[in-house]
């Protein structure tokens, strides 16, 4: 096949044969690798899941923790107590107010 003579349309005709050969090619190696690692899993006893996932840690899901604090003028600015102190809560606290004021 000499590339040089060929029109510039049928080129790009070859070159998108070429592109959809290799996207079929890739995707039957990819099935008979994952079949080959379900197969050899499952000779130790294993699921191929527990095989992936095994060295990942537990997600933590963890609950949402209701607001603890609120600010006394605007009650849409909440605090849980957790993290990070909010600005409004130092701004209170340092204009003399207590925390123990601050709780819902």
């Amino acid at each position: 096949m000499d590339l040089e003579q060929m029109s510039l349309e049928a080129l790009i005709q070859l070159e998108q044969d070429i592109k959809k050969t290799i996207q079929q090619k890739q995707h039957a190696e990819k099935k008979q690798l994952i079949d080959e690692f379900k197969a050899r899993a499952a000779s130790l006893g294993l699921s191929i899941d527990l095989v992936i996932n095994d060295d990942k840690p537990a997600k933590k899901t963890g609950a949402k923790v209701a607001p603890k604090y609120q600010h006394p003028s605007n009650p849409s600015l909440t605090w849980t107590g957790r993290g990070r102190t909010p600005k409004w809560v130092e701004e209170q606290v340092s204009a003399g107010r207590s925390l123990a004021s601050l709780e819902i």
